[in-house]
């Protein structure tokens, strides 16, 4: 017995309901994908952005500590019997945090006794560490102290000249530097 294919209808292949839901979760899929591929990528840009911004302020810093920190140094130290209200005065404007509550005191005096003047010209400024807000450096500078003349002498004694080296530590306040550690290093 054969069947003919007549008695029989052909058969239509409808879609399976399935196959539509597989596609919906196959798109979502690559679309969520998507999206955190996205946000990865903006959280790593919004890093890069931020870790080069930062590098470019500590760069500016490094530059302004270079130029600026020996000047800061001597104008602190630096101080002349006939003038030494308007270099304490000064002094005190350049010093911040530790230093100032330290030192407080010894800003508000004249050169120590038998001195004249003493100078503090830096030599080197080299930068130990810095960042956007804060700076250590490493200061080489000549001190000449002068001494009071004697009685009847001229404008002074012979003057005593020394080099020391002293780490110093910078607080960015504003657009200025403050001085607001010391230590002497030779």
């Amino acid at each position: 017995m054969t069947r003919s294919r007549a008695a029989h209808p052909p058969r239509t292949v409808r879609p399976r309901s399935g196959t539509r839901i597989l596609s919906v979760r196959s798109a979502i899929l690559a679309v969520g994908s998507i999206v955190v591929v996205l946000v990865v990528l903006i959280a790593v840009l919004a890093w890069q952005w931020r870790i080069s911004s930062a590098d470019s302020a500590t760069a500016t810093s490094r530059d302004e500590l270079r130029r600026d920190a020996g000047k800061v140094v001597a104008q602190v130290f630096s101080v002349d019997g006939a003038t030494w209200q308007a270099d304490r005065n000064r002094a005190r404007g350049l010093v911040g945090g530790e230093f100032a509550a330290r030192y407080a005191t010894e800003l508000t005096r004249p050169p120590s006794d038998g001195a004249r003047s003493i100078v503090w010209t830096p030599e080197v400024v080299g930068i130990v560490d810095a960042g956007p807000e804060h700076g250590d450096v490493l200061i080489r500078a000549e001190i000449v102290t002068t001494p009071v003349a004697a009685a009847g002498g001229g404008p002074g004694g012979v003057p005593i000249t020394e080099n020391v080296s002293v780490t110093a530590r910078f607080d960015k306040l504003g657009e200025r530097w403050l001085l607001t550690r010391v230590e002497v290093v030779s």
